[in-house]
């Protein structure tokens, strides 16, 4: 069983699916396809029913079940973070790991000291890179878990309803529901399968929205300036400066915040990049308004020389999710049930399930067990892996065990 998950996992992440932001086509890498198609062949091995958007590449598959028994959806994605180089991963295997520094290559080292998850992790068998790429396993552990919740049941026999499963392009860079159909994916539930620690549950999340500045300054010589220059640049300095220091380096948990992205320009021109993010509405709402207010005096001062543009992203996901009291129990339950405590943790960021939440099909998020996300510190547990998987077995027969009691009663 180990070494199964092990060898399907290093597979994976031999395939270099880097996403590209600069690119707009969707996928925007050719890695992407070419895993997509590998992991077609795998399910159709499997005898599910498999439909492949090869335009797209997104994967939809079904394992057909009791048609009476609640229909589930898992999701993963294809792609990795272009924050750090993915192609030509070197992974080291360790073996009943001794609590001490990781050497992943020279002057890169992985230590306790700095990453204190690690010390959960004595006498397990830790996967990480070589300290030069990324590991892979977001979200190429979520993908394996789903494989090995799959074949639990191809194998077991076991009574359940329908399960859908859908693997996504491009979710590192937001576009991950792009071309998402639910033509081919129509559980009841659903859950994506990209977090962190092992019974991480997540249904709420920051709502969003992307805002865009744009300055026009006034440039002439310095030395005859006086009631004519408009520095464009200055400007853009004042509108961060009179936000609150609400940012996320100060920020964790249920705080939300202004993040300012990027800034460009010179005395003629300034462009600003904002992310606003926070869990409540009604506060979010009133930094949108924070930043609408603060452009207004500054224009009534500079002669209207700011365009300001706030479009909304995504939103939190506990609007659709908590509605339904079942999913929150099921999961819980079914987390337990592997002698795993859940833990709820806010999403401080998005998801594909965001969306898909808002497409009608409640799509928490549960943790792969993997940590240091878009880091060459990644790594993750191979028994936490399995342990996830059959986190996700528990979780189909929670509500299976649910609906057999309802119909009993």
């Amino acid at each position: 069983m180990k070494e199964k998950m092990l060898n399907r996992f290093l597979k994976y992440i031999s395939f270099d699916t880097t996403s590209n932001s600069n690119n707009e086509f969707n996928p925007s890498s050719n890695g992407q396809i070419e895993f997509a198609k590998y992991l077609v062949k795998e399910l159709q091995d499997l005898k599910l029913d498999v439909y492949f958007d090869d335009k797209n590449s997104y994967i939809y598959a079904l394992l057909k079940g009791n048609p009476n028994l609640p229909k589930l959806g898992f999701i993963s994605h294809l792609d990795t973070s272009e924050d750090v180089k993915g192609k030509n991963i070197k992974p080291k295997i360790n073996l009943n790991y001794d609590g001490k520094d990781l050497v992943l290559s020279e002057n890169i080292i992985l230590s306790p000291d700095t990453f204190s998850d690690l010390k959960q992790r004595v006498g397990k068998t830790l996967i990480t890179s070589d300290g030069t790429t990324l590991l892979g396993a977001d979200d190429k552990a979520g993908i394996t878990e789903i494989m090995y919740m799959l074949e639990y049941f191809l194998i077991n026999k076991e009574e359940h309803g329908d399960i859908y499963v859908c693997f996504t392009p491009d979710e590192e860079i937001g576009l991950g529901t792009l071309n998402f159909s639910t033509t081919y994916f129509k559980p009841q539930v659903a859950y994506t399968v990209d977090g962190i620690e092992v019974g991480e549950f997540s249904y709420e999340n920051f709502n969003a929205a992307s805002v865009d500045i744009e300055i026009q300054g006034f440039s002439t010589h310095c030395g005859s300036a006086k009631g004519l220059m408009i520095n464009a640049c200055r400007i853009a300095t004042i509108i961060n400066s009179l936000l609150p220091e609400e940012i996320p380096e100060n920020t964790e948990m249920y705080e939300g915040f202004f993040h300012l992205e990027e800034l460009s320009g010179n005395v003629n021109f300034a462009k600003m990049k904002y992310l606003i993010r926070d869990f409540d509405l009604e506060n979010f709402e009133k930094r949108k308004q924070i930043l609408r207010n603060i452009v207004n005096i500054l224009n009534k001062k500079y002669n209207n020389c700011i365009t300001l543009n706030i479009k909304d992203t995504y939103r939190n996901m506990k609007d659709v999710v908590s509605k339904n009291e079942k999913i929150i129990k099921n999961t819980l339950e079914a987390i337990k049930n592997v002698g795993v405590n859940p833990v709820i943790l806010p999403i401080r960021g998005g998801t594909d399930g965001t969306h898909i939440s808002f497409l009608g099909i409640p799509c928490p998020n549960l943790g792969t067990g993997g940590h240091n996300f878009h880091s060459i510190y990644e790594y993750i547990c191979l028994e936490d892996m399995i342990t996830v998987g059959e986190i996700l077995i528990s979780i189909v027969k929670e509500y299976e065990k649910d609906s057999v009691l309802k119909r009993e009663r």
